[in-house]
């Protein structure tokens, strides 16, 4: 019974000791294993003698101050951070990130995070480069257009207009009339009010139109207009006065 003890206190002993660090010993490198394909880069092992496959993007890494677990060094564009998106009981746990943050353009047309993005979609795609620092350069896009709607005379009305490019559009509101004149707003008419703000994404802006009071007067065919220095893209919305005994619309209500 005692020798039974003494065996399962020695392991014990062991397994903790594994857990705290790596043991090294003298480097012989006959002795280390074939590396095989690598994803990422290839990097020395934590008793910098035998080459291993480092860790990736958002790989788990050893923080200096965490001694219970062993985990792979970084690649070489990377580095070992803190992570901050997880509880305060939890944040000695640390990832690889990219020594180098922000977004650029690749050769496909595609804006990435970080460069190392980009590198990590290079391993299956070879001929991807970095094209220029910064998001690619694109004509905007309406993300979410504004709706078609039927309100009562006197009614309030609002419109929105969401938009996305780089760079970031500016978005403008036109107004094409039933008697076919067009207002570019905002125009002299007091009881339209048009508002722009950035969001609600990175590189969107958003644009609203407030119609106070629906009249005759300002009825017709809302164009979203989203342009910038690559282009331009439009979105229209029809608003019409209710006509007696019928109900309240607005393709927001289908």
């Amino acid at each position: 019974m005692a020798r039974v003890l003494l065996l399962a206190l020695g392991a014990a002993l062991l397994v903790t000791v594994a857990g705290q660090k790596a043991e090294c010993q003298d480097c012989d490198r006959a002795n280390c294993a074939e590396v095989g394909k690598c994803p990422g880069n290839v990097v020395k092992d934590l008793c910098g003698c035998c080459d291993i496959c480092a860790g990736r993007l958002g790989d788990r890494c050893q923080n200096a101050t965490e001694e219970t677990h062993v985990y792979l060094p970084c690649g070489s564009e990377l580095m070992c951070q803190l992570r901050t998106d997880i509880a305060a009981k939890a944040s000695v746990e640390a990832s690889c990130e990219c020594k180098e943050d922000g977004e650029v353009c690749g050769s496909n047309g595609v804006t990435y995070r970080t460069p190392c993005h980009l590198l990590e979609e290079a391993e299956e795609m070879p001929e991807l480069f970095v094209k220029a620092r910064g998001p690619c350069r694109g004509a905007p896009k309406i993300k979410s257009p504004p709706k078609d709607a039927v309100r009562p005379h006197g009614g309030i009305m609002v419109m929105d207009c969401e938009a996305s490019g780089y760079p970031v559009p500016t978005i403008t509101w036109e107004l094409y009339q039933p008697d076919e004149n067009v207002i570019k707003l905002p125009s002299d008419d007091s009881a339209i009010a048009v508002q722009v703000r950035g969001g609600p994404e990175k590189h969107m802006v958003t644009g609203w139109v407030q119609i106070m009071r629906v009249n005759k007067n300002n009825v017709g065919t809302y164009i979203c207009v989203a342009s910038n220095s690559e282009g331009e893209a439009r979105a229209t919305a029809s608003v019409t006065l209710l006509e007696d005994g019928e109900g309240e619309t607005s393709k927001n209500d289908l």
